[in-house]
Order: structure tokens, then C-alpha cells, then sequence
């Protein structure tokens, strides 16, 4: 018969001189916990209820409510509940057969499969997916867990941050040139900063760009021409949006006093 304590012994005995695993800085709780030093930090895992959970089978009342909602989406939701058929037919489009056997003979050998196991599946699945698309993310920040408005919680907005590795693509976004346009583009958006030169900017959208750039007095190791494309960094581009707004508004003030 397993426990939460056995589990969490096994665990310390196998893994105790990993130097990812962790046994945590209170000696009063390593009887409880555990550690694992992911990417951005370590993080804690709590063993109460995690032999229960593994044994947690999936409920077939569950599904039958499910299966007779008037929703299509809550009844889609039931695709699930025939693992064995699922894994296989995952095995057979991975082209992977010892994957489908294997883990169909592990379902047999229990009962019912267990939530643990349905879980697996759906990140086998989503593995799947990933590895066939080309995904866009969209990394979401958590303000507080109140889930109250106007609350702000600096530190785990900053764990957060972490834990999705935006720090470091922000830092190597500042050591290169993460704002790009093309010739036209640059040529088109700028050109009212120095309305007066407007005659002087050459006609070859290349050397108009760099004729800009130079006239702004801005640095050539903070910008690149490319073939087609300007690559500037962010100390250029800033003062040169927030000159080009101060533009606009001054404009817009003056037309609006005249008409």
C-alpha cells in the first residue's frame, strides 16, 4: 500500500544527489515537500493527496451528464473518455507503434484509467499539435491572486515575468535591433520631422533613410540598412516616435486654430 510519506521517501533516495532536485530550505517540512529547479527558479510541490490523485479514476456518470448537454462544446468534451482508442489512433499518427502499444498495455492493466491518465494524453496530444504547427503564444500576467482590480503585487508579477523568460528576451532585444522597417515604411512615417529638407531627401528609398537617420544626428552603430529593411535599436527609435508625435500634435493644434 503506497503513501504521500512512501512516495516522497522514494523520491529523496533516488534523486538526492540530482542537481536539479531539491529538498527545501525548511527541514520541518521534508517530510511534506520538494523541490525542482526549473528554468527561471525553483519550484515547490506539496506530496499531500498525490498517491489519491494517481488513483483517481475518471467518473462514467460524469461523462453521461456531460454527453447529454445541450452545448456541443461541453459534449465534445467526452472525446476523452475512451483513452485506449485514443492513444492509439495518437500511435498511428505519430507512426510510433511501440508508443501506442505501450501505452494502451498500461491502461489495461488497470481498472479504469485514472485522471492522471487522461491528463498524459492531453499532453501528449498537445505535444503532438505543437510539433505539427507553428504556434503563437500569448504569455498572460496575473496581477494578484485576489483576483480584484486596481491590485498590483510587484514580486509576482516579477516571478512571473521570470518563469516566462521575458527578462532575458528583453535583454537580448536590447543588445540587437528590434525594431525593423522597410525603406518606404521609415521613409513615409519620418519624413515630417525635418519637413523643411523634405527637396533634399535623395529618391533612392536607401540613401533617403540613411540621409534621415543622419540629419536626426543619430549614431550609425545604433542603426543597420539592409537590403530592404532599417534595423534600429530602441534608444533610436524612441526619440525619434516621440519627436514625431510632438509633430503631429503641434500640426493638429495649428489646423484646428486656423479651420
Amino acid at each position: 500500500q503506497g503513501s504521500d510519506k512512501a512516495y516522497l521517501t522514494n523520491l529523496h533516495t533516488e534523486f538526492e544527489t540530482h542537481q536539479d532536485f531539491v529538498k527545501g530550505d525548511d527541514r520541518r517540512k521534508w517530510d511534506k515537500e520538494f523541490g525542482i529547479k526549473h528554468y527561471a527558479g525553483v519550484v515547490l510541490y506539496n506530496v499531500a493527496g498525490f498517491v489519491d490523485k494517481n488513483r483517481d479514476s475518471q467518473q462514467d456518470v460524469f461523462f453521461d451528464i456531460l454527453l447529454n448537454s445541450k452545448s456541443a462544446f461541453v459534449r465534445s468534451l467526452c472525446e476523452f473518455r475512451d483513452l485506449q482508442s485514443k492513444v492509439a489512433k495518437l500511435g498511428d499518427v505519430k507512426g510510433d507503434n511501440s508508443f501506442s502499444r505501450g501505452t494502451v498495455k498500461r491502461l489495461t492493466n488497470r481498472a479504469k484509467p485514472t485522471v492522471s491518465d487522461a491528463f498524459r494524453l492531453q499532453l501528449q496530444v498537445l505535444v503532438l499539435v505543437l510539433e505539427n504547427t507553428n504556434p503563437w503564444y500569448v504569455r498572460c500576467i496575473k496581477p494578484n491572486m485576489e483576483k480584484s482590480p486596481s491590485i498590483y503585487d510587484e514580486k509576482l508579477v516579477l516571478d512571473q515575468l521570470k518563469y516566462l523568460g521575458m527578462l532575458e528576451i528583453i535583454r537580448i532585444k536590447k543588445q540587437g535591433f528590434p525594431v525593423h522597417y522597410l525603406f518606404q515604411d521609415f521613409k513615409v512615417k519620418y519624413l515630417c520631422l525635418n519637413i523643411r529638407n523634405r527637396y533634399r531627401v535623395p529618391k533612392d528609398e536607401k540613401e533617403a533613410v540613411r540621409f534621415m537617420l543622419k540629419s536626426e544626428g543619430m549614431a550609425p552603430t545604433e542603426w543597420q540598412l539592409g537590403k530592404t529593411k532599417v534595423f534600429l535599436r530602441s534608444c533610436v527609435h524612441e526619440p525619434l516616435e516621440e519627436k514625431r508625435l510632438a509633430t503631429l500634435n503641434k500640426s493638429a493644434v495649428m489646423i484646428q486654430k486656423i479651420w
